[in-house]
Protein backbone atom coordinates (compact mmCIF):
# COMPACT_ATOMS: atom_id res chain seq x y z
CA UNK A 1 0.00 0.00 0.00
CA UNK A 2 0.99 3.35 -0.26
CA UNK A 3 3.45 5.04 2.19
CA UNK A 4 1.54 6.18 5.10
CA UNK A 5 3.51 8.64 5.72
CA UNK A 6 2.69 10.71 3.07
CA UNK A 7 -1.33 10.15 4.05
CA UNK A 8 -3.64 12.78 5.76
CA UNK A 9 -4.17 11.01 9.31
CA UNK A 10 -5.12 13.52 11.28
CA UNK A 11 -8.06 12.34 13.51
CA UNK A 12 -10.17 16.04 13.19
CA UNK A 13 -10.56 14.89 9.17
CA UNK A 14 -14.39 14.37 7.90
CA UNK A 15 -14.16 11.06 6.26
CA UNK A 16 -16.41 9.35 3.64
CA UNK A 17 -16.41 5.86 2.02
CA UNK A 18 -17.58 6.72 -1.48
CA UNK A 19 -18.86 3.93 -4.02
CA UNK A 20 -16.64 4.75 -7.48
CA UNK A 21 -19.40 4.07 -9.62
CA UNK A 22 -20.82 7.33 -8.26
CA UNK A 23 -24.32 4.67 -7.89
CA UNK A 24 -24.23 4.73 -3.92
CA UNK A 25 -25.13 7.54 -1.43
CA UNK A 26 -21.71 8.04 0.52
CA UNK A 27 -21.51 6.72 3.88
CA UNK A 28 -20.00 9.04 6.60
CA UNK A 29 -16.73 7.90 8.26
CA UNK A 30 -18.17 8.66 11.56
CA UNK A 31 -18.14 6.75 15.16
CA UNK A 32 -20.05 3.56 14.46
CA UNK A 33 -18.53 0.42 12.50
CA UNK A 34 -18.85 0.17 8.69
CA UNK A 35 -20.10 -3.78 7.68
CA UNK A 36 -19.67 -4.75 4.39
CA UNK A 37 -21.53 -7.88 2.97
CA UNK A 38 -24.08 -9.63 1.34
CA UNK A 39 -26.05 -10.24 4.41
CA UNK A 40 -29.22 -7.40 5.10
CA UNK A 41 -27.92 -6.70 8.59
CA UNK A 42 -24.73 -4.98 7.00
CA UNK A 43 -24.16 -1.17 6.88
CA UNK A 44 -23.60 -1.18 3.16
CA UNK A 45 -25.19 -4.49 1.20
CA UNK A 46 -23.56 -6.09 -1.56
CA UNK A 47 -25.14 -8.23 -4.24
CA UNK A 48 -22.51 -9.49 -5.49
CA UNK A 49 -21.56 -13.50 -5.23
CA UNK A 50 -17.74 -13.10 -4.92
CA UNK A 51 -19.06 -10.92 -2.01
CA UNK A 52 -19.41 -13.12 1.79
CA UNK A 53 -21.91 -12.94 3.73
CA UNK A 54 -19.70 -10.59 6.55
CA UNK A 55 -16.74 -9.95 4.21
CA UNK A 56 -15.10 -7.08 6.29
CA UNK A 57 -15.45 -4.50 8.77
CA UNK A 58 -14.15 -0.67 8.42
CA UNK A 59 -13.99 0.93 12.23
CA UNK A 60 -11.58 3.42 13.98
CA UNK A 61 -8.57 2.38 16.12
CA UNK A 62 -7.53 3.67 19.81
CA UNK A 63 -5.95 6.46 18.37
CA UNK A 64 -8.79 7.73 15.91
CA UNK A 65 -7.65 6.19 12.54
CA UNK A 66 -9.92 4.49 10.88
CA UNK A 67 -8.57 0.53 10.65
CA UNK A 68 -9.98 -2.08 7.47
CA UNK A 69 -10.17 -5.78 8.83
CA UNK A 70 -11.40 -8.94 6.82
CA UNK A 71 -14.30 -11.09 8.47
CA UNK A 72 -12.56 -14.47 6.74
CA UNK A 73 -14.20 -13.78 3.84
CA UNK A 74 -13.80 -16.29 0.60
CA UNK A 75 -12.32 -14.21 -1.96
CA UNK A 76 -10.21 -11.36 0.50
CA UNK A 77 -10.25 -7.63 0.64
CA UNK A 78 -8.28 -5.44 -1.06
CA UNK A 79 -6.80 -2.08 -0.45
CA UNK A 80 -4.76 -0.78 -3.46
CA UNK A 81 -4.44 -3.70 -5.56
CA UNK A 82 -3.46 -5.33 -2.17
CA UNK A 83 -4.67 -8.24 0.07
CA UNK A 84 -5.28 -7.40 3.80
CA UNK A 85 -6.35 -9.10 6.95
CA UNK A 86 -6.27 -5.66 8.77
CA UNK A 87 -4.78 -2.52 7.58
CA UNK A 88 -5.75 1.00 8.36
CA UNK A 89 -7.12 3.44 6.22
CA UNK A 90 -6.02 6.60 4.53
CA UNK A 91 -7.14 9.24 2.47
CA UNK A 92 -7.20 8.25 -0.99
CA UNK A 93 -6.99 4.45 -0.83
CA UNK A 94 -9.29 2.47 -2.54
CA UNK A 95 -10.74 -0.82 -1.41
CA UNK A 96 -12.02 -3.64 -3.92
CA UNK A 97 -14.11 -5.94 -2.05
CA UNK A 98 -15.74 -8.87 -5.02
CA UNK A 99 -16.20 -6.39 -7.98
CA UNK A 100 -17.42 -3.23 -6.45
CA UNK A 101 -14.71 -0.67 -5.66
CA UNK A 102 -15.04 1.91 -2.75
CA UNK A 103 -12.74 5.00 -2.11
CA UNK A 104 -11.60 7.27 1.49
CA UNK A 105 -12.36 10.46 1.05
CA UNK A 106 -11.28 13.10 3.88
CA UNK A 107 -11.65 16.16 4.15
CA UNK A 108 -9.56 18.45 6.77
CA UNK A 109 -11.22 22.02 8.43
CA UNK A 110 -8.12 23.21 5.99
CA UNK A 111 -9.47 21.60 2.78
CA UNK A 112 -11.14 24.31 0.85
CA UNK A 113 -13.48 22.28 -1.03
CA UNK A 114 -14.51 19.67 1.54
CA UNK A 115 -14.50 22.33 4.44
CA UNK A 116 -17.44 22.26 6.66
CA UNK A 117 -19.46 25.68 4.90
CA UNK A 118 -19.85 28.61 7.58
CA UNK A 119 -23.15 29.33 5.83
CA UNK A 120 -26.92 28.15 6.99
CA UNK A 121 -27.20 25.93 2.81
CA UNK A 122 -28.88 23.18 3.47
CA UNK A 123 -26.60 19.76 2.78
CA UNK A 124 -29.37 18.87 -0.28
CA UNK A 125 -28.51 22.02 -1.69
CA UNK A 126 -25.02 21.94 -1.66
CA UNK A 127 -24.89 18.43 -3.31
CA UNK A 128 -27.68 19.67 -6.24
CA UNK A 129 -25.43 22.93 -6.94
CA UNK A 130 -22.19 20.64 -7.01
CA UNK A 131 -23.47 18.58 -9.60
CA UNK A 132 -25.04 21.37 -12.08
CA UNK A 133 -21.73 23.37 -11.94
CA UNK A 134 -19.37 20.17 -12.48
CA UNK A 135 -21.07 18.84 -15.17
CA UNK A 136 -22.65 22.58 -16.88
CA UNK A 137 -19.50 24.57 -15.92
CA UNK A 138 -22.81 27.15 -15.28
CA UNK A 139 -23.69 28.99 -12.43
CA UNK A 140 -27.72 27.98 -11.80
CA UNK A 141 -27.83 31.32 -10.59
CA UNK A 142 -28.19 32.95 -14.27
CA UNK A 143 -30.34 30.75 -14.73
CA UNK A 144 -34.38 31.64 -15.20
CA UNK A 145 -37.05 28.51 -15.27
CA UNK A 146 -40.15 29.53 -16.49
CA UNK A 147 -43.11 26.93 -15.85
CA UNK A 148 -46.29 25.83 -18.18
CA UNK A 149 -48.52 23.69 -16.70
CA UNK A 150 -50.67 20.81 -18.67
CA UNK A 151 -53.02 23.61 -20.52
CA UNK A 152 -50.03 25.46 -21.28
CA UNK A 153 -50.07 28.31 -19.06
CA UNK A 154 -47.12 30.15 -17.78
CA UNK A 155 -47.11 30.39 -14.20
CA UNK A 156 -44.42 31.64 -11.41
CA UNK A 157 -44.02 28.09 -9.33
CA UNK A 158 -40.42 28.29 -9.51
CA UNK A 159 -39.84 31.70 -8.72
CA UNK A 160 -40.76 31.86 -5.17
CA UNK A 161 -38.15 31.77 -2.42
CA UNK A 162 -39.34 28.92 -0.71
CA UNK A 163 -37.62 25.36 -0.14
CA UNK A 164 -40.31 23.52 -2.74
CA UNK A 165 -39.50 26.08 -5.36
CA UNK A 166 -35.89 25.80 -4.90
CA UNK A 167 -35.19 22.07 -4.94
CA UNK A 168 -37.79 21.62 -8.07
CA UNK A 169 -35.55 24.32 -9.78
CA UNK A 170 -32.32 22.64 -8.98
CA UNK A 171 -33.52 19.28 -9.55
CA UNK A 172 -34.58 20.63 -13.25
CA UNK A 173 -31.15 21.95 -13.65
CA UNK A 174 -28.76 18.87 -12.48
CA UNK A 175 -31.40 16.61 -15.11
CA UNK A 176 -30.40 19.77 -17.78
CA UNK A 177 -27.00 19.53 -17.22
CA UNK A 178 -26.24 16.39 -17.21
CA UNK A 179 -28.74 15.04 -19.81
CA UNK A 180 -30.51 12.73 -17.45
CA UNK A 181 -33.69 10.98 -19.23
CA UNK A 182 -35.63 10.69 -15.60
CA UNK A 183 -35.63 11.79 -12.47
CA UNK A 184 -37.41 9.79 -9.41
CA UNK A 185 -38.05 10.78 -5.86
CA UNK A 186 -38.64 8.12 -3.16
CA UNK A 187 -39.73 8.60 -0.04
CA UNK A 188 -38.07 6.76 2.67
CA UNK A 189 -39.18 7.21 6.28
CA UNK A 190 -37.41 9.98 7.30
CA UNK A 191 -36.19 11.28 3.65
CA UNK A 192 -36.96 11.42 0.25
CA UNK A 193 -33.81 10.40 -2.04
CA UNK A 194 -33.38 11.91 -5.53
CA UNK A 195 -31.47 9.97 -8.20
CA UNK A 196 -31.80 10.48 -11.57
CA UNK A 197 -31.21 8.40 -14.56
CA UNK A 198 -28.11 9.40 -16.71
CA UNK A 199 -26.67 7.07 -19.60
CA UNK A 200 -29.23 4.33 -19.07
CA UNK A 201 -28.03 4.22 -15.49
CA UNK A 202 -28.94 5.54 -12.11
CA UNK A 203 -27.14 7.88 -9.72
CA UNK A 204 -27.59 9.21 -6.79
CA UNK A 205 -28.03 12.71 -6.37
CA UNK A 206 -29.20 13.82 -3.08
CA UNK A 207 -31.34 12.92 0.02
CA UNK A 208 -34.40 15.68 0.59
CA UNK A 209 -35.76 16.19 4.14
CA UNK A 210 -39.31 14.60 4.23
CA UNK A 211 -40.82 18.04 4.51
CA UNK A 212 -39.04 19.31 1.14
CA UNK A 213 -39.55 15.97 -0.70
CA UNK A 214 -43.63 16.67 -0.38
CA UNK A 215 -43.21 20.26 -1.18
CA UNK A 216 -41.87 19.39 -4.85
CA UNK A 217 -44.25 16.66 -5.33
CA UNK A 218 -47.37 18.85 -4.75
CA UNK A 219 -45.50 21.59 -6.97
CA UNK A 220 -45.38 19.04 -9.57
CA UNK A 221 -49.23 17.75 -8.32
CA UNK A 222 -49.96 21.73 -9.46
CA UNK A 223 -48.37 22.10 -12.38
CA UNK A 224 -50.05 18.43 -14.17
CA UNK A 225 -53.48 20.37 -12.75
CA UNK A 226 -54.73 17.94 -10.42
CA UNK A 227 -56.96 18.16 -8.24
CA UNK A 228 -57.04 14.50 -6.63
CA UNK A 229 -55.23 15.42 -3.08
CA UNK A 230 -55.27 11.77 -1.92
CA UNK A 231 -52.28 10.31 -0.73
CA UNK A 232 -53.21 6.99 -2.92
CA UNK A 233 -53.74 8.58 -5.83
CA UNK A 234 -52.05 7.38 -9.13
CA UNK A 235 -51.46 10.88 -11.27
CA UNK A 236 -50.39 10.67 -15.06
CA UNK A 237 -49.74 13.67 -16.11
CA UNK A 238 -47.16 16.40 -18.07
CA UNK A 239 -46.20 20.25 -17.61
CA UNK A 240 -42.91 22.13 -19.59
CA UNK A 241 -40.50 24.56 -18.64
CA UNK A 242 -38.49 27.16 -20.49
CA UNK A 243 -35.15 27.46 -19.89
CA UNK A 244 -33.54 31.12 -20.40
CA UNK A 245 -29.85 31.92 -19.37
CA UNK A 246 -29.33 35.81 -18.74
CA UNK A 247 -31.07 37.41 -22.33
CA UNK A 248 -30.75 33.84 -24.75
CA UNK A 249 -33.25 30.98 -24.56
CA UNK A 250 -31.77 27.75 -23.59
CA UNK A 251 -35.62 26.15 -25.15
CA UNK A 252 -38.30 24.16 -24.01
CA UNK A 253 -37.81 20.77 -22.32
CA UNK A 254 -41.23 18.69 -22.15
CA UNK A 255 -41.79 16.40 -18.70
CA UNK A 256 -43.88 13.54 -18.15
CA UNK A 257 -44.98 12.86 -14.67
CA UNK A 258 -46.21 9.50 -13.21
CA UNK A 259 -46.88 9.60 -9.47
CA UNK A 260 -47.81 6.46 -7.67
CA UNK A 261 -48.29 5.66 -3.96
CA UNK A 262 -45.67 3.59 -2.05
CA UNK A 263 -45.33 2.14 1.31
CA UNK A 264 -43.95 5.79 2.71
CA UNK A 265 -45.49 8.04 0.37
CA UNK A 266 -46.13 8.82 -3.27
CA UNK A 267 -43.03 8.38 -5.26
CA UNK A 268 -42.38 10.65 -8.22
CA UNK A 269 -41.00 10.07 -11.75
CA UNK A 270 -40.50 12.80 -14.00
CA UNK A 271 -39.35 11.70 -17.87
CA UNK A 272 -37.65 14.68 -19.31
CA UNK A 273 -37.92 14.86 -23.13
CA UNK A 274 -35.50 17.45 -24.25
CA UNK A 275 -35.34 17.73 -28.39
CA UNK A 276 -32.07 19.31 -27.87
CA UNK A 277 -30.51 16.09 -26.64
CA UNK A 278 -32.32 14.02 -30.11
CA UNK A 279 -30.64 13.47 -33.00
CA UNK A 280 -32.52 15.23 -35.84
CA UNK A 281 -30.80 13.60 -38.87
CA UNK A 282 -29.88 9.74 -39.44
CA UNK A 283 -26.33 11.51 -39.94
CA UNK A 284 -26.45 11.85 -36.13
CA UNK A 285 -27.03 8.64 -35.19
CA UNK A 286 -23.62 7.09 -35.63
CA UNK A 287 -24.41 4.76 -37.93
CA UNK A 288 -21.64 3.30 -40.13
CA UNK A 289 -21.40 4.47 -43.89
CA UNK A 290 -22.52 0.88 -45.57
CA UNK A 291 -25.73 0.38 -43.36
CA UNK A 292 -26.58 3.93 -43.66
CA UNK A 293 -26.70 4.02 -47.72
CA UNK A 294 -28.27 0.94 -47.75
CA UNK A 295 -31.01 2.42 -45.06
CA UNK A 296 -31.49 5.72 -47.20
CA UNK A 297 -32.12 3.40 -50.53
CA UNK A 298 -34.60 1.67 -48.52
CA UNK A 299 -36.33 5.00 -47.72
CA UNK A 300 -36.57 5.84 -51.23
CA UNK A 301 -38.50 2.75 -52.17
CA UNK A 302 -42.32 3.00 -53.03
CA UNK A 303 -42.73 -0.46 -50.85
CA UNK A 304 -40.76 -2.10 -48.18
CA UNK A 305 -40.03 -2.91 -44.77
CA UNK A 306 -37.54 -1.97 -42.33
CA UNK A 307 -37.61 -3.47 -38.92
CA UNK A 308 -35.70 -2.46 -35.84
CA UNK A 309 -35.18 -4.21 -32.89
CA UNK A 310 -34.37 -3.57 -29.13
CA UNK A 311 -34.48 -3.67 -25.66
CA UNK A 312 -36.74 -0.62 -24.13
CA UNK A 313 -34.74 2.02 -24.27
CA UNK A 314 -32.04 1.03 -26.79
CA UNK A 315 -33.31 4.48 -29.26
CA UNK A 316 -35.11 2.16 -31.78
CA UNK A 317 -37.89 4.96 -32.10
CA UNK A 318 -34.86 7.81 -32.16
CA UNK A 319 -33.65 5.74 -35.52
CA UNK A 320 -37.03 5.17 -36.93
CA UNK A 321 -38.07 9.13 -36.57
CA UNK A 322 -35.23 9.65 -38.45
CA UNK A 323 -35.51 7.59 -41.08
CA UNK A 324 -38.84 8.91 -41.34
CA UNK A 325 -37.38 12.03 -42.51
CA UNK A 326 -35.04 10.78 -45.23
CA UNK A 327 -38.87 10.57 -46.54
CA UNK A 328 -40.24 13.09 -48.58
CA UNK A 329 -43.43 14.51 -47.33
CA UNK A 330 -43.81 16.99 -49.26
CA UNK A 331 -45.25 14.02 -52.10
CA UNK A 332 -45.73 11.59 -49.98
CA UNK A 333 -48.19 10.84 -47.19
CA UNK A 334 -46.79 9.93 -43.70
CA UNK A 335 -48.64 8.53 -41.13
CA UNK A 336 -47.31 6.95 -37.88
CA UNK A 337 -49.35 4.91 -35.37
CA UNK A 338 -47.22 5.21 -31.60
CA UNK A 339 -47.48 4.72 -28.13
CA UNK A 340 -47.06 7.24 -27.14
CA UNK A 341 -45.83 10.30 -29.38
CA UNK A 342 -42.80 11.09 -28.26
CA UNK A 343 -42.38 14.03 -30.43
CA UNK A 344 -44.38 16.04 -33.19
CA UNK A 345 -42.71 15.14 -36.57
CA UNK A 346 -43.35 18.59 -39.36
CA UNK A 347 -45.69 16.96 -42.31
CA UNK A 348 -46.39 13.76 -40.55
CA UNK A 349 -49.37 12.64 -39.30
CA UNK A 350 -49.31 11.20 -36.03
CA UNK A 351 -51.74 9.04 -34.20
CA UNK A 352 -51.62 7.61 -30.90
CA UNK A 353 -52.98 4.52 -28.95
CA UNK A 354 -55.44 4.09 -26.97
CA UNK A 355 -56.59 0.68 -25.84
CA UNK A 356 -59.81 2.34 -23.97
CA UNK A 357 -61.39 3.49 -26.70
CA UNK A 358 -60.04 0.14 -28.80
CA UNK A 359 -57.46 1.91 -30.76
CA UNK A 360 -54.99 -0.52 -30.93
CA UNK A 361 -52.06 -0.68 -33.31
CA UNK A 362 -53.97 -3.42 -34.89
CA UNK A 363 -57.09 -1.66 -35.17
CA UNK A 364 -55.92 1.95 -35.81
CA UNK A 365 -53.23 0.14 -38.80
CA UNK A 366 -56.18 -1.49 -40.51
CA UNK A 367 -58.04 2.25 -40.27
CA UNK A 368 -54.74 4.39 -41.83
CA UNK A 369 -55.18 1.74 -44.64
CA UNK A 370 -57.97 3.42 -45.73
CA UNK A 371 -56.61 6.89 -45.94
CA UNK A 372 -54.29 6.37 -49.08
CA UNK A 373 -51.08 6.30 -46.94
CA UNK A 374 -47.48 6.11 -48.75
CA UNK A 375 -45.39 5.20 -45.56
CA UNK A 376 -46.25 3.78 -42.34
CA UNK A 377 -44.51 3.74 -39.09
CA UNK A 378 -45.99 1.53 -36.53
CA UNK A 379 -44.38 2.23 -33.08
CA UNK A 380 -44.07 -1.70 -32.38
CA UNK A 381 -45.48 -5.36 -33.56
CA UNK A 382 -46.85 -6.69 -30.70
CA UNK A 383 -48.91 -9.56 -31.48
CA UNK A 384 -49.86 -11.28 -35.04
CA UNK A 385 -52.29 -9.22 -36.22
CA UNK A 386 -50.17 -5.99 -36.42
CA UNK A 387 -47.38 -8.05 -37.76
CA UNK A 388 -49.51 -9.59 -40.63
CA UNK A 389 -51.32 -7.03 -41.85
CA UNK A 390 -47.71 -4.71 -41.76
CA UNK A 391 -45.99 -7.29 -43.88
CA UNK A 392 -49.08 -7.27 -46.26
CA UNK A 393 -48.95 -3.50 -46.49
CA UNK A 394 -45.43 -3.61 -47.29
CA UNK A 395 -45.70 -6.06 -50.33
CA UNK A 396 -48.91 -4.04 -51.40
CA UNK A 397 -47.23 -0.61 -52.46
CA UNK A 398 -46.67 0.67 -48.82
CA UNK A 399 -43.11 1.45 -47.35
CA UNK A 400 -43.36 0.29 -43.56
CA UNK A 401 -41.46 1.09 -40.57
CA UNK A 402 -41.97 -0.99 -37.15
CA UNK A 403 -40.02 -2.01 -33.78
CA UNK A 404 -39.94 -5.40 -32.34
CA UNK A 405 -38.60 -6.54 -28.58
CA UNK A 406 -35.56 -9.21 -30.40
CA UNK A 407 -32.60 -9.89 -28.96
CA UNK A 408 -30.59 -9.34 -32.20
CA UNK A 409 -31.32 -9.34 -36.36
CA UNK A 410 -31.47 -13.22 -36.53
CA UNK A 411 -33.47 -13.34 -33.25
CA UNK A 412 -36.03 -11.00 -35.31
CA UNK A 413 -36.65 -13.42 -37.89
CA UNK A 414 -37.51 -16.03 -35.51
CA UNK A 415 -39.67 -13.76 -33.10
CA UNK A 416 -41.84 -13.32 -35.78
CA UNK A 417 -42.17 -16.99 -37.47
CA UNK A 418 -43.34 -17.56 -32.94
CA UNK A 419 -45.94 -15.02 -33.77
CA UNK A 420 -47.55 -17.88 -36.27
CA UNK A 421 -46.46 -15.83 -39.22
CA UNK A 422 -46.83 -17.89 -42.30
CA UNK A 423 -42.67 -18.03 -43.34
CA UNK A 424 -43.21 -16.93 -47.46
CA UNK A 425 -44.81 -13.86 -45.53
CA UNK A 426 -41.96 -13.18 -43.56
CA UNK A 427 -39.05 -14.08 -46.47
CA UNK A 428 -40.75 -11.86 -49.26
CA UNK A 429 -41.68 -8.65 -47.00
CA UNK A 430 -38.65 -8.32 -45.45
CA UNK A 431 -35.96 -5.92 -46.48
CA UNK A 432 -33.22 -4.90 -43.97
CA UNK A 433 -33.47 -6.07 -40.27
CA UNK A 434 -31.27 -3.36 -37.66
CA UNK A 435 -30.20 -4.29 -34.43
CA UNK A 436 -29.24 -1.56 -31.98
CA UNK A 437 -28.09 -1.07 -27.92
CA UNK A 438 -26.75 2.16 -26.74
CA UNK A 439 -23.20 2.21 -25.27
CA UNK A 440 -22.19 4.53 -22.98
CA UNK A 441 -18.88 6.75 -23.76
CA UNK A 442 -15.93 7.42 -21.63
CA UNK A 443 -15.48 10.87 -19.98
CA UNK A 444 -12.50 12.36 -22.06
CA UNK A 445 -11.53 14.00 -18.71
CA UNK A 446 -11.01 10.75 -16.56
CA UNK A 447 -10.77 7.76 -18.67
CA UNK A 448 -7.47 5.45 -18.14
CA UNK A 449 -5.13 4.04 -20.67
CA UNK A 450 -3.96 0.57 -20.20
CA UNK A 451 -2.11 -2.16 -22.79
CA UNK A 452 -3.77 -4.92 -25.08
CA UNK A 453 -3.43 -8.12 -22.85
CA UNK A 454 -3.33 -11.33 -24.88
CA UNK A 455 -6.81 -12.45 -23.76
CA UNK A 456 -8.01 -9.28 -25.05
CA UNK A 457 -6.14 -9.61 -28.49
CA UNK A 458 -7.75 -13.16 -28.89
CA UNK A 459 -11.14 -12.20 -28.23
CA UNK A 460 -11.34 -8.92 -30.55
CA UNK A 461 -9.38 -10.47 -33.48
CA UNK A 462 -9.87 -8.31 -36.31
CA UNK A 463 -12.26 -5.76 -34.69
CA UNK A 464 -9.35 -4.54 -32.36
CA UNK A 465 -7.77 -2.78 -35.80
CA UNK A 466 -4.09 -2.88 -34.62
CA UNK A 467 -4.51 -1.01 -31.63
CA UNK A 468 -2.34 -1.34 -28.73
CA UNK A 469 -4.24 0.41 -25.49
CA UNK A 470 -7.88 0.17 -24.50
CA UNK A 471 -9.43 2.39 -22.25
CA UNK A 472 -11.13 2.18 -18.35
CA UNK A 473 -13.48 4.29 -16.52
CA UNK A 474 -12.65 5.99 -13.62
CA UNK A 475 -14.96 8.59 -12.43
CA UNK A 476 -15.06 12.63 -11.82
CA UNK A 477 -17.15 15.07 -10.74
CA UNK A 478 -18.28 16.07 -14.39
CA UNK A 479 -19.01 12.50 -15.11
CA UNK A 480 -20.82 11.91 -11.84
CA UNK A 481 -17.86 9.70 -10.67
CA UNK A 482 -19.13 7.47 -13.18
CA UNK A 483 -16.68 7.27 -15.83
CA UNK A 484 -19.02 7.48 -19.02
CA UNK A 485 -20.45 10.90 -20.36
CA UNK A 486 -23.19 10.24 -23.11
CA UNK A 487 -23.91 7.34 -24.98
CA UNK A 488 -23.38 5.98 -28.80
CA UNK A 489 -25.13 3.58 -30.57
CA UNK A 490 -23.88 0.30 -31.92
CA UNK A 491 -25.99 -1.19 -35.27
CA UNK A 492 -26.18 -5.00 -36.57
CA UNK A 493 -27.55 -4.96 -40.04
CA UNK A 494 -29.16 -7.72 -41.84
CA UNK A 495 -29.81 -7.24 -45.13
CA UNK A 496 -32.30 -9.67 -47.03
CA UNK A 497 -31.09 -11.70 -50.22
CA UNK A 498 -32.69 -14.22 -52.15
CA UNK A 499 -30.71 -16.58 -50.75
CA UNK A 500 -31.58 -16.00 -47.09
CA UNK A 501 -35.38 -15.85 -48.34
CA UNK A 502 -34.72 -19.66 -49.36
CA UNK A 503 -33.56 -20.61 -45.73
CA UNK A 504 -36.26 -18.95 -43.94
CA UNK A 505 -39.02 -20.42 -46.52
CA UNK A 506 -37.17 -24.40 -45.25
CA UNK A 507 -37.35 -24.60 -41.88
CA UNK A 508 -35.16 -22.25 -40.73
CA UNK A 509 -32.05 -22.78 -38.42
CA UNK A 510 -29.39 -19.94 -36.49
CA UNK A 511 -26.78 -21.80 -38.12
CA UNK A 512 -28.33 -22.04 -41.69
CA UNK A 513 -29.23 -18.40 -41.50
CA UNK A 514 -25.74 -17.53 -40.21
CA UNK A 515 -24.25 -19.53 -43.21
CA UNK A 516 -25.51 -17.06 -45.62
CA UNK A 517 -24.97 -14.22 -43.67
CA UNK A 518 -21.40 -14.52 -42.96
CA UNK A 519 -21.07 -14.37 -46.80
CA UNK A 520 -21.38 -10.78 -46.81
CA UNK A 521 -20.79 -7.71 -44.65
CA UNK A 522 -21.94 -8.41 -41.11
CA UNK A 523 -21.07 -7.44 -37.73
CA UNK A 524 -22.40 -8.58 -35.21
CA UNK A 525 -23.90 -5.89 -32.01
CA UNK A 526 -20.75 -7.52 -30.05
CA UNK A 527 -18.13 -6.96 -32.64
CA UNK A 528 -19.46 -3.57 -33.35
CA UNK A 529 -18.64 -2.82 -29.62
CA UNK A 530 -15.46 -4.12 -29.83
CA UNK A 531 -14.63 -1.90 -32.72
CA UNK A 532 -16.10 1.46 -30.87
CA UNK A 533 -13.87 -0.29 -27.72
CA UNK A 534 -10.74 -0.08 -29.82
CA UNK A 535 -11.24 4.01 -30.82
CA UNK A 536 -11.08 4.31 -27.13
CA UNK A 537 -14.60 5.58 -27.04
CA UNK A 538 -15.71 2.77 -24.55
CA UNK A 539 -14.64 -0.09 -22.32
CA UNK A 540 -15.00 -3.77 -23.37
CA UNK A 541 -16.66 -4.48 -19.66
CA UNK A 542 -19.51 -2.08 -21.23
CA UNK A 543 -20.02 -4.08 -23.98
CA UNK A 544 -20.34 -6.98 -22.89
CA UNK A 545 -22.85 -5.29 -20.49
CA UNK A 546 -24.33 -3.97 -22.83
CA UNK A 547 -24.10 -6.86 -26.08
CA UNK A 548 -22.28 -9.47 -24.51
CA UNK A 549 -23.43 -13.05 -25.87
CA UNK A 550 -22.49 -14.42 -22.43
Amino acid sequence: MTDPSSKDTSTTAVCRLRHLSGRRRPVPMETEPITIGRHPDNTIRLKDDRCSRFHCVMEPNANGIWEIRDLGSRNGTKVNGQRIEQAELFQGDVIRIGSEEFVVEVATADDPIEAPVQTEMPRWTKEMLSVIQAAAGTEPASMTLTLMDASGRTTNALAGEGDGALATKLLLLVASSTHATDIHIEPRPNQHTVRIRVDGQMVWVTDLPSKVGKLVTNLVRTACNSSDTSKDAIIDGHFSVMFKQGQQSRGRVDYRVSLTPSVNGSKLVLRVLDLSNVPRSIDDIGMPTFMLDRVRRVCEQDSGLLLVCGPTGSGKTTTLYNAVREVDREVRNVVTIEDPVEYELEGVTQMPIDDAKGNTFHALLRSVLRQDPDVILVGEVRDPETARVAMQASMTGHLVFSTIHAKDTISSVFRLLDLGLEPYLVANSMQLVLAQRLVRVLCERCKRAHGVTPAESTKMGRFLGGATELYVSTGCPACLRTGFAGRRAIFELLDFNDQLRDVILDNPTIASMKKIIEQGVFATLEQSGWRMASEGLTTLGEIDRVAGSA
